[in-house]
């Protein structure tokens, strides 16, 4: 994938995204928890880096790509850089809590593993999470079809297979969101392959308009399916 290219799929990625990273920290942080340093690994925007950054005096995220990287929301608390999971650039027993936000399929390795028992301190808590937008039945009622192919992709990993964690809960849960054809249509432009498709079926490279208009034709507001799969993990003492 280009750079150009990916910096329209984040420009769509940074310009609406669902608010569920607040809504599914919630579900494992109580409103008081506070936490000196926190770290969101493939942070992506900084969306979920801003969520997590809710409970942080000072917030790392870290990204391997540069255009998302450059679109990142910041709130001052917050510091990005351009970078991998599995060799950070932070102090040994400098962080209390790390996040993963849809981003431990692509990071997961013994590698990773072994950079966090070192970056984190020894009651640091460790949250992966992710979730699925269900969007089959809209882009249908769109005309538009998706070829589907296998992918290696897991919604649902976590760290439930290594003995250096202790595992604190692992759910999931489908909730309802509701959106109006603005939100809906960055949704859809956010990924690469949906990208693709509605690019060749509005014969356009800025389709964001026309998917709008014809998105208004269903309705102004819609609602969708969001399956969400989110673990929390301590660390093992030995």
């Amino acid at each position: 994938m280009s750079e150009e290219y990916n910096r329209v799929i984040s420009k769509h990625y940074a310009s609406y995204r669902p608010p569920l990273h607040k809504t599914i920290l919630a579900r494992m942080l109580t409103p008081d928890t506070s936490f000196l340093s926190g770290l969101d690994i493939g942070c992506g925007t900084g969306i979920s880096t801003i969520a997590l950054s809710q409970y942080c005096r000072k917030t790392y995220g870290v990204d391997p790509s540069e255009a998302m990287i450059n679109q990142a929301m910041s709130n001052g608390l917050i510091e990005y850089n351009v970078g991998y999971g599995d060799n950070l650039k932070l102090p040994t027993n400098s962080i209390d809590i790390v996040t993963f936000a849809g981003s431990l399929s692509y990071a997961k390795s013994n590698e990773l593993v072994a950079e966090l028992l070192r970056v984190c301190i020894p009651t640091a808590q460790i949250i992966a999470y992710d979730f699925e937008v269900q969007l089959t039945e809209c882009l249908q009622s769109l005309g538009l079809e998706i070829n589907r192919v296998k992918s290696t992709y897991d919604h649902t990993i976590n760290f439930s297979d290594y003995d250096e964690f202790n595992e604190i809960t692992v759910k999931s849960e489908t909730l309802v969101l509701n959106v109006d054809s603005e939100q809906l249509a960055h949704i859809l432009l956010s990924s690469s392959k949906r990208y693709d498709v509605i690019v060749k079926h509005f014969n356009s490279i800025e389709p964001f308009t026309l998917l709008v208009k014809l998105l208004d034709t269903l309705g102004s507001n819609h609602s969708i399916k969001v399956d969400v799969y989110y673990s929390m993990y301590g660390i093992a003492i030995k």
